[in-house]
């Protein structure tokens, strides 16, 4: 299977959202109700209306995604500047998206976008980076342990239509590969 990775373009807008609400119902189907996921896909239409290269492209942005045959199976978006007050205050990049297919998940789709992400925020002088995920998501929390993340003692909530849900975020520490 050859997988390619590139920068996204605006075309890409609705491949983009669409793969973000397929990963969705699939990874947080036992946390969220179901109207969550119908609102989600209710919006791509005018989430891709939105979609610019200028929304996630940038001194300090970046995003990439993986294809398979010309189709689009996983999505990175990255910055500089943590989308979490907690860790921006603390000088730490945000790996704010990074999404894979389930059927495409355990080839190293996903561990390919996150060297992607680091090689690219320590080019721009980042030493260290964040990635938050939902507490009760088991499965991608045992991935980022397994790049040798360390939970934080921090924790915030998410909001998904006005219902809070717990978030853990695991760090990233210099010589993260």
């Amino acid at each position: 299977m050859n997988i390619n990775y590139r920068q996204i373009r605006k075309e890409d807008g609705y491949e983009w959202y669409t793969l973000l609400s397929k990963v969705w119902r699939v990874a947080y189907s036992h946390i969220f109700p179901e109207k969550v996921f119908d609102a989600r896909d209710k919006g791509i239409d005018d989430k891709v209306r939105e979609f610019t290269e200028e929304k996630f492209l940038g001194e300090r942005k970046i995003a990439y995604v993986a294809e398979c045959e010309g189709k689009i199976v996983g999505i990175m978006f990255g910055t500089l500047d943590s989308t979490y007050e907690y860790f921006k205050k603390q000088g730490y990049a945000d790996l704010v998206a990074l999404y894979v297919y389930p059927e495409y998940q355990g080839m190293g789709i996903g561990a390919a976008l996150k060297d992607i992400f680091v090689k690219w925020a320590k080019e721009k002088g980042a030493d260290r980076f964040v990635i938050g995920v939902l507490k009760e998501n088991a499965k991608a929390r045992k991935v980022y342990e397994s790049w040798g993340g360390q939970l934080s003692e921090h924790e915030q909530d998410f909001e998904v239509m006005n219902v809070r849900y717990p978030e853990s975020f695991y760090t990233y520490e210099k010589e993260t590969n």
